[in-house]
């Protein structure tokens, strides 16, 4: 599929790559923890002969860290943490090692400090993968958007803030348009690239502060704040053209026509959020019965 824009595939590898990075981050623990436990092994039990190396050359970890300052994890407060901890373990064992060399014993201040030094790096090591994995649990894989497990508390808070500030705010959901023909046709792998690149069309045309979530299959949900039912049907209209207009291609050239539905209905004081969606499915399958490919907006008749 050689038309299918760069950037959608570009997020599902940085999906990708991060779990990639949780497992590099795995290894270079388990280093960490092997040289931690062949140095206090070396210290007490010290011989002239065989002396401990403290630094960090035996410790994988302080080449994964380096390594892994652009990586997704440097963007999280513990990463820089873990870094300095790690740091400051390794300067302690330099000194206790030179204490021992110059025959002195191992005093329980020594420990103490050492072993306060160790748990802080495990707490901030274990808080480093939590808010990964946490931050994982919110995106879909497949796409790089917000998933459902997150939606709704999402839209309840952005209609409470509607309320709040009296202002306007609209769902909008998109299905495409006959994407089992496409998986029949072309076979889920080419499937799951149209995702992404639909994906990717409409992050492209959404405003700054709109939300965009993948709600299941082949549906997609954004979230539109301030926007009211005009509003929100030139944003809709934007996003349908952009998908109308990927130019996508099998692997042996053959054209793959995408396009989508879309239903739009506002987030209001009198409905619950669970309603309004229910009322932007309804102006979907409005849509779907009108002939596709287009935006419709719910009215309270029935007559989108």
């Amino acid at each position: 599929m050689s038309s299918e824009p760069e950037d959608s595939t570009q997020i599902h590898v940085q999906t990708e790559q991060v779990f990639a990075s949780l497992a590099a981050y795995q290894h270079a623990l388990t280093s960490h923890v092997d040289w931690l436990q062949s140095w206090y092994s070396s210290v007490l039990n010290w011989d002239d002969q065989a002396r401990p190396t403290p630094g960090a050359g035996h410790c994988r970890f302080t080449a994964w860290y380096e390594g892994a300052g652009q990586s997704a994890l440097a963007d999280y407060p513990a990463f820089a943490e873990l870094g300095q901890l790690h740091s400051e373990i390794h300067a302690k064992a330099e000194r206790i090692t030179e204490r021992a060399a110059d025959g002195h014993t191992v005093t329980t201040s020594d420990y103490e400090s050492m072993m306060a030094l160790v748990l802080a790096f495990s707490t901030t090591a274990q808080e480093l993968e939590r808010d990964t994995w946490r931050t994982l649990a919110t995106v879909d894989a497949l796409t790089g958007l917000g998933n459902r497990q997150t939606m709704m508390s999402h839209l309840i808070g952005e209609r409470d803030r509607a309320i709040r500030l009296k202002q306007p705010c609209c769902v909008g959901l998109a299905d495409i348009d006959h994407f089992k023909k496409i998986n029949d046709t072309h076979g889920h792998t080419v499937g799951d690239r149209v995702l992404r690149a639909v994906a990717e069309a409409l992050r492209h045309n959404v405003r700054p502060y709109d939300v965009l979530y993948r709600y299941g299959g082949e549906e997609f949900l954004v979230c539109l704040p301030a926007a009211n039912q005009e509003a929100g049907l030139l944003v809709l209209e934007r996003m349908r053209a952009a998908i109308a207009g990927l130019n996508l291609t099998s692997a042996t050239g053959q054209p793959i026509p995408v396009t989508a539905t879309f239903g739009l209905a506002e987030l209001s004081a009198d409905l619950s959020v669970e309603e309004s969606l229910d009322r932007a499915d309804i102006a979907l399958y409005d849509g779907k019965r009108g002939g596709r490919n287009r935006v419709t907006v719910w009215s309270r008749d029935g007559e989108s």
